[in-house]
């Protein structure tokens, strides 16, 4: 079973979410010194408003030589203003054996002018992993996916693609 928190699981969260941008919603509203903004009702308006908010898969990979294989990922990312956050799920590949799936946190910034994509995740602890991996990408001009990206622990690096899940996947 998935990390618990405030008694719900990471599964249940990240299904919440996904069931929040299928129907149009977004589950966070900006707050705007006060002033809160209406939360999109369709999926259009929610990506316009949200830019990079969706349901996001993606891969990361060891440097060449390494022997290690691409792990894929899928990320419930939430942008309001120049802020990102998102729930990770990802295989565990390198972790102990007490759980399949490794789960994470992630909080960045994204520039919308230089479309640069700056986050770190944090591993939560399940199946004893709980480092942070510094993240840096350049977003394509659809806001669709991250076109060239780097990752980095402590000097270990390697490279990482993501793509925005069309709304009929």
């Amino acid at each position: 079973m998935g990390n618990m928190r405030d008694g719900r699981s990471w599964f249940a969260r990240g299904l919440a979410a996904a069931a929040a941008l299928v129907v149009g919603t977004v589950a966070m509203a900006v707050d705007d010194g006060g002033k809160k903004a209406e939360a999109p009702t369709c999926a259009c308006c929610a990506a316009k408003a949200g830019g990079l908010s969706g349901i996001w898969t993606g891969e990361y990979k060891y440097s060449e030589g390494s022997g290690q294989r691409p792990v894929a990922f899928t990320a419930f990312l939430f942008q309001q203003g120049d802020r990102i956050k998102a729930e990770i799920k990802e295989a565990n590949t390198f972790g102990d054996d007490r759980s399949p799936w490794l789960h994470a946190t992630v909080e960045g910034r994204y520039d919308e002018a230089e479309r640069a994509l700056n986050f770190t995740k944090t591993y939560d602890g399940t199946a004893g992993v709980s480092h942070e991996v510094v993240y840096k990408g350049v977003v394509d001009s659809e806001g669709s996916r991250v076109v060239e990206g780097t990752w980095d622990v402590s000097g270990t690096q390697g490279t990482f693609t993501m793509r925005r899940k069309a709304s009929s996947d």
